[in-house]
């Protein structure tokens, strides 16, 4: 697909989950962004595995993120969709990409932090055409004077870093050597471990550690589909809640 255009759809859904996406919808494409993020990248570049793939890589590092008043250690739209979006363009291994992803979602945070500071003008606006009584100067305020500085922070970046930047990309790893490509993604493969052990930190339970030690040797010893372990581990967990709520009975 022509570059132009995935730059705009890229830098577009950039800047429309992470400020212009309603809150019911934020939960499963902010939350979820680098699952989503791989998804479309994937339909566009014509490789849907491949996309998937990166994604899921990336939403491993973030399993064990949580929104706390509003804080989050990472920009999920900046990391999810622009670090979905330049690791296909590049054609880089999943490990080596989500190196790349958690950088620019750290970086991201700037962005976040910048708009989130500058929008207070437009509120203390809206504050005084409200006092005036002027009820569509205050709407016209929040729909669309709120989402000026949001397009100058994420939607100009993410198109500039995916319209120059991909093909930089790609000539950068075209010359790096193969060494340092497999240190990135080594150390890529140690995050997701990261995002696990936070996940692991707020639902672990003593009485999980058998069938957490099961799932890693149905894995690690007999070489079986991550997604034949991880169905049997759901219907493992429907039997676990249906036996628990009978001895509630």
């Amino acid at each position: 697909m022509n570059l132009l255009l995935v730059s705009l759809i890229i830098a577009l859904l950039t800047w429309y989950v992470a400020t212009a996406m309603p809150m019911f919808l934020r939960w499963s494409f902010y939350m979820g962004a680098p699952l989503i993020g791989g998804l479309i990248c994937g339909l566009l570049y014509g490789d849907l595995t491949y996309g998937l793939k990166v994604g899921a890589t990336i939403q491993m590092a973030y399993l064990g993120t949580l929104a706390v008043g509003g804080t989050i250690p990472a920009d999920l739209a900046i990391g999810g969709y622009l670090g979905c979006a330049l690791t296909v363009a590049a054609g880089m291994d999943p490990a080596t990409g989500l190196a790349v992803a958690v950088t620019l979602g750290s970086l991201g945070l700037l962005c976040r932090n910048a708009y989130m500071t500058l929008n207070s003008l437009v509120v203390h606006q809206a504050d005084k055409y409200a006092a005036q009584g002027n009820a569509k100067m205050v709407r016209l305020m929040n729909q669309f004077g709120s989402q000026i500085v949001p397009v100058l922070f994420y939607f100009i970046p993410s198109f500039l870093a995916m319209y120059f930047g991909s093909q930089a990309l790609v000539s950068l790893m075209a010359v790096i050597p193969p060494k340092i490509i497999t240190a990135l993604a080594v150390s890529g493969g140690l995050i997701p471990a990261l995002g696990i052990g936070m996940l692991l930190t707020y639902v672990w339970d003593k009485t999980f550690l058998p069938y957490f030690v099961i799932g890693f040797f149905l894995v690690a010893y007999l070489n079986l589909n991550i997604m034949f372990v991880a169905i049997l581990g759901g219907c493992a967990a429907a039997l676990y809640i249906y036996a628990n709520s009978k001895k509630e009975i």
